[in-house]
């Protein structure tokens, strides 16, 4: 822009220079001119302003973002690390026996229970999944197994994954058919599955709840959700 000024100067010194007398018209066109040139060069120091004002904000952003993806490594690094001590633990115990139960240093299966439903209580859903992703892993047959298949489905569910929480909550129905929670997991089994899309089997499932289990809480539940879905 510098260098187009001095283009329209030198032409106009080369003009007066040349003996010739500029016109008051002349002159006035010339001003006009400087002026619209003034102008776009102050808009375009203007957009390089704000331009620059837009990458600087998007680097905080960037910034921040990185910030929180080193924060969920680092909780998924000591949550990977703990679930490692807990299965070496496992490992221990099982190698000890129960001739010195008070040298062991093996979790029990209730303590990993228990804790993963801490987080689920918490509402640290990843977790809570993962933990009792492990219980299961561990201790298929146990009493709890249902339980945990069960609030497995509800760590999913509250952290937004609906596929795993259908997942497990259809484990419940085909591994346990004739559980005292048959009318709950249909009910979130349902529920979970409307976000995949399958709104016909949703309510087949609902519809079931309302008609086997008339007299139960989730069968008002289920009602509802059916309202939703019309």
């Amino acid at each position: 822009m510098k260098n187009i000024i001095k283009l329209i100067l030198m032409a106009g010194s080369g003009f007066l220079l040349s003996g010739c007398i500029a016109s008051e018209r002349d002159i006035s066109t010339l001003k006009l001119q400087l002026q619209e040139l003034n102008a776009t060069i102050a808009q375009m120091q203007a957009n390089q302003a704000e331009l620059a004002g837009t990458m600087d904000e998007l680097n905080r952003n960037l910034s921040v973002s990185g910030e929180n993806l080193s924060q969920v490594d680092a909780q998924i690094v000591k949550l990977s690390a703990k679930l490692d001590d807990l299965t070496a633990s496992l490992q221990s115990g099982a190698a000890v026996g129960t001739s010195a139960p008070e040298k062991s240093t093996a979790v029990l299966p209730s303590d990993l229970f228990a804790e993963a439903k801490t987080h689920l209580d918490k509402g640290a859903f990843d977790s809570a999944a993962m933990g009792f992703k492990l219980y299961i892993s561990k201790y298929p047959d146990s009493e709890n197994a249902e339980t945990a298949y069960m609030y497995m489905g509800d760590a999913y569910a509250g952290a937004g994954q609906s596929k795993q929480a259908a997942v497990a909550y259809a484990t419940v129905l085909q591994k346990f058919p004739q559980s005292k929670q048959t009318a709950a997991a249909r009910l979130k089994y349902a529920r979970s599955i409307v976000p995949l899309g399958k709104t016909d089997e949703a309510k087949r499932y609902l519809n079931s709840v309302v008609q086997e289990f008339a007299s139960s809480p989730e069968a008002k539940l289920a009602k509802a959700e059916l309202a939703k879905l019309k």
